[in-house]
C-alpha cells in the first residue's frame, strides 16, 4: 500500500505563505486540525502526510472563503526552498532532463506521488498522481500542483511562457474560469492528474545558467543533502510520521493511521504484511532516541523519560536496561 507524504520542508514554506496572506492565529488552528503544530515543523525532518497539508489548505480556506487557495498558495511557492532538490533538477542541461529529474527524485520530496507524462503529437503533458487522494482539500493541493511545475518550465523558458492548456481531475464551470483566470490559460477537467501541456519543440531548450550545469549534484548524493531517506515501506512511512511528531510528543497508532488517511485496521495489515507492527516500530523508535539523547545531550534522565512517554522514571529505567543491560546514568557515562 503506498501511501502519499510530503516533505516536511515543502509544508514549512506553505505554512509561511499562509502566515503571509491571513492571520497567524487562522494558520494555527489549521494546523491543529491536522494534528502538527509549529514546533514540529521547525525542528522536525522527513516526512508528513500529504494530507494533512491537505487538511491544513481547506482549513484555511474555509474560514478565508478563498476556494483557490491551492493557487495562491502555488503563485507564491518559491521552488528553491526545496533546497538541494531545486538544485538538483534546475542544474539539468535542459528541460527535457529537468522533467526527468523531477521525475526520478520526486520520492524525497513527495514519497507514494510520481510525475506521470503523456505525448501527444504536438505537446508532452506533465502532471503529478493524485490518484488514490479523496481527502479533504486535495483540489487545493491539485492546484498549487500546476504552479509547481510550472515554475521548472519558467526557468527555462522565462518568466512570460504560459502554456497552451492546464489539466485538473475536476472542477466546474465558474470555478475552472476563475482558476484559468489566475493561471493565465485554459483548464481542462477530466483529466487524470493536475498536468501542464509543454510544446515538443521546448522540450530541448536549454539551461539559461549553464554555470548552473557545473554545479549540480549527483542523485546518488541527493538523499544524503536534504538529510533524508526515501520512503520505500509502509514501516517507514510510519517511522517518518512518528519522528515528525518528536519531540512534542509521539502520535498514537490511530493518530498514525489518520495521518496517512487510512484506518487503524488498514494500517495494522499493511505493517502486518511487512512482519511488523506500530507497537514494534513505536518501541525501536524511542529505543534509538533514548540511546541518542543520552550519548549527545545533557537532558535529565527524567526529562528524558517523559518525552519518550514514559509517566514514571522508573519505567524508562528498567526498559533500557532491558534493551542494553546498562542504566541510562551508566550508558551515559560510558558513551
Amino acid at each position: 500500500m503506498r501511501q502519499k507524504l510530503v516533505n516536511i520542508v515543502e509544508l514549512a514554506h506553505v505554512v509561511d505563505i499562509l502566515d503571509g496572506f491571513v492571520p497567524r492565529r487562522t494558520v494555527n488552528k489549521a494546523l491543529q486540525s491536522a494534528g502538527l503544530d509549529r514546533k514540529m515543523l521547525s525542528e522536525g525532518a522527513g516526512f508528513i502526510s500529504y494530507g494533512a497539508e491537505a487538511v491544513i489548505l481547506e482549513s484555511v480556506a474555509r474560514m478565508t472563503g478563498e476556494r483557490h487557495l491551492g493557487a495562491r498558495v502555488g503563485q507564491a511557492f518559491d521552488y528553491l526552498a526545496y533546497g538541494a532538490y531545486a538544485t538538483y533538477v534546475l542544474g539539468a542541461p535542459d528541460l527535457r532532463s529537468a522533467l526527468d529529474r523531477g521525475r526520478r527524485a520526486l520520492s524525497l520530496t513527495h514519497p507514494g506521488s510520481e510525475i506521470v507524462i503523456r505525448q501527444t503529437d504536438t505537446h508532452v503533458v506533465v502532471g503529478r498522481d493524485s490518484k488514490g487522494l479523496s481527502v479533504v482539500g486535495h483540489r487545493h493541493l491539485d492546484e498549487g500542483a500546476l504552479f509547481v511545475i510550472s515554475k521548472v518550465v519558467r526557468y527555462f523558458l522565462g518568466a512570460d511562457w504560459r502554456p497552451d492548456w492546464f489539466e485538473l481531475p475536476e472542477g466546474n464551470s465558474n470555478d475552472t474560469s476563475k482558476l484559468a483566470d489566475l493561471l493565465g490559460a485554459p483548464v481542462r477537467t477530466g483529466a487524470p492528474s493536475p498536468s501542464v501541456a509543454i510544446r515538443l519543440g521546448d522540450l530541448a531548450t536549454l539551461n539559461p545558467d549553464p554555470l548552473h550545469t557545473q554545479k549540480t549534484i549527483t542523485l546518488e548524493e541527493l538523499g544524503a543533502l536534504m538529510g533524508i531517506e526515501p520512503v520505500q515501506s509502509m514501516e517507514s512511512a510510519v517511522l517518518q510520521i512518528i519522528r515528525a511528531h518528536f519531540p512534542t510528543r509521539i502520535p498514537s497508532e490511530s493518530k498514525v493511521a489518520a495521518h496517512l488517511a487510512i484506518g487503524p485496521r488498514s494500517l495494522q495489515r499493511a505493517l502486518g504484511a511487512e512482519g511488523t507492527s506500530y507497537r514494534t516500530i513505536r518501541s525501536m523508535f524511542i529505543e534509538e532516541q533514548a540511546r541518542d539523547m543520552l550519548r549527545n545531550s545533557d537532558i535529565p534522565v527524567e526529562r528524558i523519560a517523559a518525552m519518550l512517554g514514559y509517566k514514571e522514571p522508573k519505567s524508562f529505567r528498567r526498559a533500557f536496561r532491558e534493551w542494553t543491560g546498562s542504566s541510562p546514568k551508566g550508558f551515559r557515562a560510558t558513551g
